[in-house]
Parts: structure tokens; C-alpha cells; sequence
């Protein structure tokens, strides 16, 4: 009886991993995203998190990663600045941008493109954190 408790535990504690074992497919379908193709030429807006494809390129947001931005309720004697990381992607070959609202970079060569940060919004409060949630970039690629 003992035996044949250790055997179906082992066979439960089996059956359990395997079924959530994801296939190479399953877990390829689990991390794909949509990405949705933008035009050359076109500013477009993009969420922490999201790729975009533009030409040849694949562009993820990844985030905010400084935002001194003077708040829209105050006065101030410099405008403040926004960075952003971007993941550029073409092929195989792949790299991490900063970009600027205020500051250079603003831009970025890649392989014949320019990628250019235009704004980032929403705009800051004094009063109020920004979710990182609710970042947006603007961004506009040319050849």
C-alpha cells in the first residue's frame, strides 16, 4: 500500500508539471504580442511595453527612465527633461536607445533609419505621480 501511494504521488506531482510545461509552440503563442505596423514618415504614439514595426525595424518602449519635466501647475526657469529607452531590433541585430525631450539625444541613427522621440506624455503635475502606465511616447522614424 505504501508503494502504491509513493506511485501515484509521483505520477500527480508528474502529470502536474507536464501540464503546465508549456510546447516550444505554447510558449511562443504565451510571449508573442501584437505588433502593429506603423508608417515611415508618420509620428505615432507608443505604451511602456508595446513594439511597434516600421520599416524593417521592430521598436519597443521599455520605459521612462527620468522625467524632470517642469509640472504644467508651476513656474519654472528650465523646462526639465524626459529619457526614454528604446529597443531598436532589425534582423538579429538589436540595441537599447536614449532618447531625449529636452537633451541630446533626441534622435538615433539605426542602419539607415532616424528614430526621433518628438514628446512624452502625459505631462507632469506637481500635485500627482504619473503611472508609469499612462507614459506615452511620440515617436517619428525617417529614412
Amino acid at each position: 500500500m505504501r508503494h502504491l501511494s509513493t506511485v501515484l504521488l509521483v505520477t500527480a506531482a508528474l502529470a502536474g508539471c507536464s501540464s503546465n510545461a508549456a510546447t516550444g509552440a505554447d510558449a511562443k503563442a504565451q510571449t508573442s504580442q501584437t505588433v502593429t505596423q506603423r508608417e515611415i514618415g508618420q509620428a505615432f504614439d507608443m505604451k511602456i511595453g508595446e513594439t511597434i514595426s516600421v520599416g524593417d525595424l521592430r521598436l519597443t518602449f521599455r520605459g521612462v527612465e527620468g522625467d524632470s519635466r517642469c509640472a504644467i501647475d508651476v513656474v519654472c526657469v528650465w523646462a526639465g527633461d524626459a529619457e526614454i529607452a528604446l529597443k531598436i531590433e532589425e534582423g538579429r541585430q538589436a540595441a537599447v536607445a536614449a532618447l531625449h525631450t529636452t537633451l541630446e539625444p533626441k534622435k538615433t541613427e539605426w542602419n539607415g533609419y532616424t528614430i526621433a522621440l518628438v514628446s512624452v506624455s502625459p505631462s507632469r503635475n506637481s500635485t500627482k505621480d504619473i503611472d508609469p502606465a499612462d507614459y506615452r511616447a511620440q515617436l517619428v522614424v525617417t529614412r
